[in-house]
Order: C-alpha cells, then structure tokens, then sequence
C-alpha cells in the first residue's frame, strides 16, 4: 500500500483541536499528495407514533446550509493548519451520518486514503479517543495520531 500519497485529515467541527494540528503546518509530508479534510456530523432520526415515520436532524434542508458553511470553514482551515504554497490537491468534505466513525472509515476506504491524521483528544488509555481507536481498526490506511502537547 502506498503510503502518504491520498491522505485523510478528519476534522471534529465543534471541536476543531487547531492547536494540535498547527503542528501540520511544519511538516514536509504533503508535498505531492492529495489530502482530504474530512467532517462528519452527526444525524439523528426520531421515530413518529409506532415507527410509521421518522424525521432525520439536522432536516435535509438544512444540511444544505450546515455543509456549504462547513466547507468554507474546512478551507479557511486548510490555510491555518497546511503549509503555505503547498503544491498538493486540497479537497474539503463536508458528510452526514448517524454514525460519523464509520461514515469517516468508509469514506476512507471507498476514496483509497492511504494515511489518516487524527487529532487525539485528552482521554486517557492506549488511544486517546474511541473515534482513534476505531478509525485504527476498521481502515486498511495507516493512521497518525496527533496528541496535545502539555
């Protein structure tokens, strides 16, 4: 499996970990490679009476806006967390799942990332986070975990 060619950064919107991944912004990885800055938000659907219908939050309507703005804050961060001048495609992506983990995984898959970066946040164990732990089992592509520095 190549390696550090289709790269996936996943980006938790509500909370976005900037400074962890300014540390993106020093290194040389990138050069040449397509990266894939990734949100998933979560949905959730509500049962009608016994089960004749339901309704999925955020309502598809509104998904419209959630994932245009979502995608302009995807690039404004792109500035702040990549290298400047960076001769790489840059792509923002903007999904809706009621399961964003293994939306992000397929997602991965489907598009053959070869790498995953993830931002870890401040939990204790082996993986700092269950979405780190998960997208490490459930994808073929190498991941890199990037922790707070204290």
């Amino acid at each position: 499996m190549p390696f550090l060619k289709k790269i996936g950064i996943a980006i938790n919107m509500n909370h976005p970990n900037l400074e962890v991944f300014e540390a993106l912004e020093k290194m040389q990885l990138f050069q040449g490679c397509e990266i894939h800055l990734i949100n998933v938000n979560l949905t959730t659907t509500y049962a009608i009476g016994l089960g004749e219908a339901s309704i999925v939050y955020p309502l598809i309507t509104e998904q419209k806006q959630i994932h245009d703005a979502t995608i302009g804050e995807l690039k404004r961060l792109a500035l702040k967390i990549l290298p400047e001048k960076l001769p790489s495609k840059v792509e923002a992506v903007c999904l809706f799942s009621d399961d964003p983990k293994r939306k992000f995984c397929q997602y991965v898959e489907e598009n053959g990332l070869d790498t995953v970066i993830v931002a870890a946040r401040e939990k204790k164990g082996f993986f700092e986070s269950s979405f780190t732990q998960y997208v490490t089992k459930h994808t073929k592509a190498h991941v890199i975990v990037l922790k707070h520095q204290n």
